[in-house]
């Protein structure tokens, strides 16, 4: 959508520069977007129901021509914040690959878009190897299953098929082995769900660490009850003559 009459048009339903500088964008957006991360899906998602939330969207998909909106300061202003926005939620690296001189919001919300979906084949490997050789190791339950759906969100992001049986036996197969036999009771779980795994881990985990610390209450317990070695004799006085 364009309009000869740049100066008076107005495309939002209520917001104004002001209103949007106001948003602090890392609390709407608390990723940073990274190609050696895979972040694309959250940064993307968070950032596409921040512009349905405040009718922005005009300004990123195309339906206005910026170049007929430069005599309109409101749509200047906002534009400029966007891309302040952009810059101040990606890496260093990704900022010194898209940062030109006269880009306007659309632009740069092209170009980074554009890096993670345009060599999908390439991408999709690279995921799909990180995917599988996702262990949890010595991370926390949150961590670990964190890091697996980030990467199954990323996949599907790009086309590829990780069904939720997929998911789950993943996740299953890269816990470690003090979950042993947690896992053999996920497969105990009506209807399982990659939240109701999570939630199950999650108290698993919870109770191992009471475990954990009444052992060592007891053990300390029974140190302390039998009491400090006894100390050695002192040594015997010499005979006197």
């Amino acid at each position: 959508m364009t309009s000869s009459g740049s100066s008076s048009y107005n495309p939002f339903a209520g917001p104004n520069p002001t209103d949007i500088r106001g948003i602090n964008i890392h609390d709407r957006v608390p990723i940073v977007l990274d190609v050696t991360d895979a972040t694309y899906f959250a940064w993307k998602t968070c950032f596409s129901l921040l512009f349905c939330e405040n009718n922005l969207v005009d300004h990123v998909d195309g339906s206005v021509d910026s170049r007929a909106m430069v005599g309109n300061s409101e749509w200047t202003a906002i534009d400029a914040t966007l891309i302040w926005w952009f810059f101040t939620t990606i890496s260093k690296d990704l900022f010194h690959t898209v940062v030109s001189n006269g880009d306007d919001a659309r632009a740069v919300w092209v170009k980074l878009n554009g890096l993670f979906t345009d060599n999908k084949l390439q991408r999709c490997v690279f995921l799909q190897q990180e995917f599988f050789d996702c262990h949890q190791d010595d991370q926390s339950i949150d961590d670990y299953c964190r890091r697996l759906k980030t990467l199954a969100d990323e996949l599907r992001d790009i086309g590829a098929k990780v069904d939720d049986d997929l998911l789950l036996s993943t996740l299953t197969t890269g816990l470690n082995e003090d979950f042993g036999n947690a896992a053999s009771n996920l497969s105990l779980i009506p209807e399982p769900s990659f939240p109701k795994f999570v939630a199950y881990l999650r108290l698993e985990e919870r109770r191992m660490k009471g475990v954990k610390k009444r052992v060592q209450h007891h053990a300390l317990a029974a140190g302390t009850s039998r009491g400090a070695p006894p100390s050695a004799a002192p040594p015997a006085s010499a005979p006197r003559h």
